[in-house]
C-alpha cells in the first residue's frame, strides 16, 4: 500500500515562533495535520529546538518578539552552522517594504503577512519544503560525486604507485589515531588530505620512494623532487573548491609551521590539519625505520635490496586470483604468462587493482590454477 503525500509530509517538522499562544494556534490549525509542529514562545527556546538533535525542516516566525525579537533569532540561526540551512519564513503584522527588506537581508526565504490567509500559507509552505529537498537532492549527488572523484584519485595512485598509496594509507591511519588522542574528530578534508597527500608522487620512480620511506640516504637532487610532491599535489587538487582545504593543508606538509612567514594568513582548521598531517608523517617515519634497520649484530641489507620484513602478519591465506577480494594485501609477484609484472608485493587491493586482476584472469593472460599468498590489510 503506497504511502501518502500527507504521511510523507508528516515526517518533515515545522517549528512556530512567535510570543502570542493564539497565534500558533491559527498556524497549527492550518498545518498541523500535514507536518509535525514545535512550537515556542519566545527566541532563546526557537534556538534550542532548532539546535537539538532533531532540528526542524522549516521555521515560521514572528518579528515582533520581547526581549529577542525575529531579526535577532534570524540572525543568530543563519551564523550558526548547525541551522544556516534552515529555511525562514517571517509571519508578521509588518508589512512595509522595509521590513521586508530588512528580513531578506537577515536571511528570510520568504514573508507571509498577519492575518495569515490558510491556502496562502500551505502553498507557500509546502512550495519552500519542496525546493528545500529538491535543494538537498542536489547536494547529496554533489557529495557523492566529490567522494567517488576522491576515490577514484585514490584508485589511480594505487595503480601507478602502490608504494605511494600505501604510504598514504599508513598516514591516514596515523593522522585518525593522533585526532583520537587529541579528542579531536577527524574531519573529512583532514581525511581526504592524509589519503591524497601523496597524489603528488606520481611522477617520481617507485624505487626512489621506497628508499625514502626506509629512511635511507639519496642524492640532493632525489631529495629536492621528493620535496617538492606536497606542492604539485596542492596545485592539482585546488583547482576542486571542495578539496582547497585539503590541498592547502597538504601544500604545508614539507613547511616549518613555527615559521611566522609561513602561517601568516593561514585560517587555524587548516594549520590545525597540516600539524597533525606533520606528526604523522614523523611516526610513521619511526615505523619504517624500525621496520627496516635491522636488529645489533644482525647483517645488514646489501645495497639496493630490502631489508628482512618481520615477522609474517597474521591471517595469510593462498588464494585463486579470482579469490582476491578488495581490501586484501598481495604478498607475492603477480606476473602474466609472459612474465610482465603486474601486482608487486605489498600492494593493497583497491576497487581499481582488483578490476585490474579480473581483467586479466578473465583474459587469460595471467597463469591459470596458481594461488597467490595474500593478507588482510
Amino acid at each position: 500500500m503506497g504511502v501518502s503525500e500527507s504521511e510523507q509530509a508528516k515526517k518533515r517538522s515545522i517549528l512556530i515562533v512567535d510570543d502570542t499562544p493564539e497565534n500558533i494556534d491559527v498556524l497549527v490549525a492550518v498545518l498541523g495535520e500535514t507536518y509535525a509542529i514545535k512550537a515556542a514562545t519566545n527566541g532563546e527556546r526557537a534556538l534550542k529546538i532548532a539546535t537539538s538533535k532533531h532540528r526542524p525542516d522549516l521555521i515560521l516566525l514572528d518579528i515582533m518578539m520581547p526581549e529577542m525579537d525575529g531579526y535577532e533569532v534570524c540572525r543568530r540561526l543563519k551564523g550558526n552552522r548547525l541551522t544556516q540551512e534552515i529555511p525562514v519564513i517571517f509571519v508578521t503584522a509588518m508589512s512595509g517594504n522595509e521590513d521586508e527588506a530588512k528580513g531578506f537581508e537577515m536571511g528570510a526565504i520568504d514573508y507571509i503577512t498577519k492575518p495569515v490567509s490558510p491556502p496562502i500559507v500551505q502553498a507557500r509552505v509546502r512550495n519552500i519544503l519542496e525546493l528545500q529537498a529538491s535543494k538537498q537532492s542536489v547536494k547529496v549527488a554533489l557529495d557523492q560525486t566529490l567522494t567517488g572523484s576522491v576515490e577514484l584519485m585514490a584508485d589511480l595512485l594505487s595503480m601507478t604507485n602502490p608504494t605511494a598509496f600505501g604510504h598514504s594509507r599508513e598516514l591516514r591511519r596515523q593522522m585518525r589515531s593522533l585526532c583520537e588522542r587529541m579528542g579531536h574528530k577527524p574531519t573529512w578534508a583532514f581525511d581526504v588530505a592524509a589519503m591524497l597527500s601523496q597524489i603528488g608522487c606520481l611522477s617520481l620512480p617507485e624505487e626512489l620512494l621506497e628508499r625514502i620511506y626506509r629512511g635511507e640516504t639519496v642524492s640532493e637532487e632525489e631529495q629536492s623532487l621528493y620535496d617538492n610532491h606536497p606542492e604539485m599535489a596542492k596545485r592539482l587538487l585546488e583547482r576542486i573548491p571542495n578539496l582547497r582545504t585539503s590541498a592547502h593543508i597538504i601544500g604545508l606538509l614539507h613547511k616549518d609551521l613555527n615559521d611566522p612567514e609561513v602561517i601568516e594568513g593561514v585560517p587555524k582548521h587548516i594549520k590545525l590539519g597540516a600539524s597533525i598531517l606533520q606528526n604523522a608523517c614523523d611516526m610513521l617515519e619511526l615505523e619504517q625505520r624500525r621496520k627496516y634497520t635491522p636488529p645489533p649484530g644482525a647483517a645488514a641489507a646489501p645495497a639496493g635490496t630490502q631489508a628482512a620484513r618481520p615477522s609474517e602478519p597474521p591471517l595469510m591465506q593462498e588464494l585463486l586470483v579470482d579469490e582476491i577480494r578488495i581490501g586484501m594485501r598481495i604478498e607475492d609477484n603477480i606476473l602474466t604468462i609472459k612474465g610482465t609484472p603486474l601486482v608487486k608485493p605489498g600492494t593493497e587491493v583497491t576497487r581499481a587493482i582488483h578490476e585490474r586482476l579480473r581483467a586479466f584472469s578473465e583474459s587469460g593472460m595471467l597463469p591459470g590454477g596458481k594461488r597467490y599468498t595474500v593478507t588482510w590489510a
